[in-house]
This record gives structure tokens, C-alpha cells and sequence, in this order.
């Protein structure tokens, strides 16, 4: 299911400036770090084939190159997951998109079709795994037919994995960097440049697309998130969360109250009382945090790679949701395991 930020974030591309950094940042060519806004030209991206059925491409656009009118056709299409026949459909893709330029009579000086640039921007988590070439999803031809078979490629954007541009300033490349920060350090890093490059006026007619996509990436990553320009997601970010560890806790006890609610619910439901759905939700609600603070906790330890006391996982188990917030803040402040759990078992007089 598609979401609000997903859906922003395909429309941070029907801006030229977006795009112009797409290929300064990604393509290996020196042209592609040359070209002007002012270059880019959005074009029709809906075709009918000769049997009538109409083809919709996520985005096309032609970009002018050098002092001529040389267009480069870019085919963006947007995926969340490995697609095997992605190459197959973007043959098709680029064989309606010429039929269309030959049909309205859109071809070059010469009379010629003009080069085609095929771009799959993926955003989905799991590995790539589709080969690019058309060639390695057919049979080796028989001897002599070789020359006949169809071919196409296509140039692959991986936004989690994907090395940065070696421009810092690369609008592109700043927004991958934030979509895959998996720090308080690498978000706030990136969330930094994000806001400094806002105040650059080249970057002027996108702005608003790209505050909209972030405040709504970082609504969907902290909630009740209220923001109004590209600069405070960081006040945000460092208001909410002081630490890495914070933020774990926070993420995972959220989800451990709305799956204790849901729970809680559906108990008192079945007690068919109200008082059954209030007591539900109550302890649908202590059990789901206390469930999340505990998988926090044991994180903050296995990432410690120490000796763990004697008795720990007994303890953890019956400790209530004070408790184990108590351990999660002394952990968090660099508070030594053995120290901090022995002494539970010696409270101040």
C-alpha cells in the first residue's frame, strides 16, 4: 500500500531540479554535471499501443545536451520491490515512448530517434536481484541468430544502498542519506544539510515539494510531528530525542502499546462487558510496554559485547515497566551492567 510520503516522495521528480541532480549525482558522464535547469522539459508519459491499450510511465522526461537540440529521453519508473522482467518492460517502455515521438511527428533535425535514458529508482528494502540486461533473461540463441535478439538495459538507482554523489550539496543525495541514517548522528547530519541547502535559490520552485516530503517522512518515524519549514526537522529531532537509545525506546514502546491495546481490546470484547474492555486495554497496554522495554533493554546490552550478571533474563522477566525503564536510563548514560543490576537488589535506604 502506497503512502502519503511515498507518494511525495514520486513528486519530488516532476521537478527539473530534482532530476538534474539525479543525473549529475548518479550518471558517469561530465555533460550530465553541466546541464542547466533551464534543459529539462517534462513530456507525455501516457501511450497507446497499436491495439489500443494505453501504457503509463511513472515520468518521462528530455533533457537538451550541448548547443544542440539532442534530446535524452528519461524513463523514470519507480519501484518497491524486485521486479525479474524489469528489463523486458522497459524495452516496451522505450519502444511505445518512440512510437509516440515518430506518430507525433517528434523526431531530430535529422529526421532521427533521439537516445533514450532507462532509470529504475528503487526504494525498497530487500536486495535488487532483477538483472538489468534483457539479454540474461532469454535463451542463448541458436548460431547465427545471435545478431537478431533484442536488447535493452537499464541504469539502476538503489536509494538505500547506492554510494553518495561526491557533491555534498547534491539535493539527491542529501535525501537518500536521511532515508537511510540509521543514527541520531547520520540523521542529524543529514537533516542538516538538508535545511542549509533549502536556503539556496537554485533549489527555490522544489522547495516546497521537498519540506512537505520530509516533514511527512519524519510525521511517519515520530509522531505528532508539527513542522513548517526545511529547517526545523532538526529542532525536532533534537527536542524529541537526546540519544539513539531514546529513540529506540520510544519507537518500541509505541508499538508495544498499539499491539497491547489491539489485544486489550479484544479481550474485553470477548468478556462482553465494559468493564471487561477497560480492565482489557489496561493490561493489553502494561504487557505490550513492558514487552517493548524489554527488547530495548536486551538490545543495550548485546550491543555492550560484555559479561552479562548472573540471573539477568530471570530479573528482566519480572520487572515491572518502572523498572526496566530504570535500567534502559542507566544503560543509555553508560551505567555498567553488573553495577546497574545489582544494584536493583540494593535499593537506598
Amino acid at each position: 500500500m502506497k503512502t502519503r510520503s511515498d507518494t511525495l516522495y514520486r513528486q519530488l521528480f516532476a521537478h527539473p531540479e530534482i532530476v538534474r541532480d539525479l543525473l549529475a549525482g548518479f550518471l558517469l558522464a561530465d555533460w550530465a554535471r553541466t546541464l542547466d535547469v533551464g534543459a529539462f522539459e517534462r513530456v507525455n508519459a501516457s501511450y497507446a499501443s497499436d491495439r489500443g491499450k494505453q501504457r503509463h510511465q511513472d515520468m518521462v522526461w528530455r533533457a537538451k545536451v550541448g548547443g544542440e537540440w539532442v534530446y535524452v529521453y528519461i524513463l523514470l519508473e519507480f519501484q518497491a520491490r524486485s521486479d525479474r522482467w524489469m528489463a523486458l518492460r522497459m524495452q516496451v517502455y522505450v519502444g511505445l515512448l518512440l512510437q509516440d515521438l515518430v506518430a507525433r511527428h517528434c523526431l531530430t533535425r535529422c529526421d532521427k530517434l533521439p537516445p533514450v535514458m532507462p532509470i529504475v529508482l528503487y526504494h525498497g528494502r530487500g536486495l535488487w536481484r532483477a538483472s538489468r540486461d534483457l539479454t540474461d533473461l532469454m535463451l542463448p540463441p541458436p548460431m547465427g541468430l545471435e545478431v537478431y535478439q533484442p536488447q535493452q538495459q537499464y541504469m539502476l538507482i538503489d536509494q538505500h544502498r547506492h554510494m553518495n554523489p561526491d557533491d555534498p550539496a547534491n539535493i539527491l543525495g542529501i535525501v537518500f542519506r536521511l532515508l537511510r541514517s540509521k543514527t541520531n548522528k547520520e540523521m542529524l547530519s543529514a537533516l542538516g544539510d538538508f535545511a542549509e541547502r533549502m536556503k539556496a535559490p537554485d533549489i527555490a520552485r522544489a522547495r516546497d515539494s521537498l519540506t512537505r516530503w520530509v516533514r511527512t517522512t519524519l510525521q511517519d518515524e515520530f509522531d505528532e510531528a508539527n513542522m513548517s519549514s526545511g529547517e526545523e526537522p532538526v529542532m525536532l529531532f533534537n527536542r524529541r530525542f537526546k540519544t539513539y537509545e531514546a529513540l529506540l525506546e520510544y519507537e518500541a514502546v509505541k508499538r508495544g502499546r498499539l499491539k497491547g491495546l489491539k489485544e486489550g481490546r479484544r479481550k474485553g470484547m470477548r468478556q462482553g462487558m465494559r468493564q471487561g474492555v477497560q480492565q482489557g486495554v489496561q493490561q493489553g497496554r502494561q504487557e505490550g510496554e513492558r514487552t517493548a522495554l524489554k527488547g530495548v533493554l536486551q538490545g543495550l546490552l548485546d550491543r555492550r559485547n560484555a559479561p552479562l550478571p548472573v540471573g539477568i533474563t530471570e530479573k528482566m522477566d519480572h520487572a515491572d515497566t518502572a523498572q526496566l525503564s530504570a535500567w534502559i536510563q542507566a544503560l543509555a548514560e553508560g551505567g555498567n551492567p553488573a553495577e546497574v543490576f545489582t544494584a536493583a537488589n540494593h535499593p537506598a535506604a
